[in-house]
Parts: structure tokens; sequence; C-alpha cells
């Protein structure tokens, strides 16, 4: 199995995921994020991007 698919499937595991538990925004979120910028290495904004990105796809 390549990346790119591996890819498309843990964004649909995710999103069934959050669809069903749900997205909880706690006031520390831009610590969370600082936090876990750090841990995976992905720079901030683009998480912030892909966040936004995903939340709005949960909404349609």
């Amino acid at each position: 199995m390549d990346e790119k698919r591996k890819g498309e499937i843990a964004l649909v595991l995710l999103k069934y995921r959050m669809g069903r538990e749900g997205i909880r925004l706690t006031p520390d979120i831009k610590r969370d994020f600082g936090n876990i910028a750090k841990e995976t290495g992905i720079p901030q904004d683009e998480l912030k991007e892909f966040v936004k990105i995903f939340v709005e796809e949960l909404l349609e």
C-alpha cells in the first residue's frame, strides 16, 4: 500500500471518529497546537489550516 492510500484511509478514519465523538475546543487549544507542532514537526500554521478544513468538511 502506498503512502497516499495510507493517508486517505487515515483521514477517513479520523473523520469517522470525530463525527461520532465530536470535537472539543478548549481554552487551551493554542497551547495544544503548539505542543502538537513540537512533537510532530508539523508547523503550527499548517495544523491550524488542516483543522479548519477538516471541521468544515465534517459540518457539510
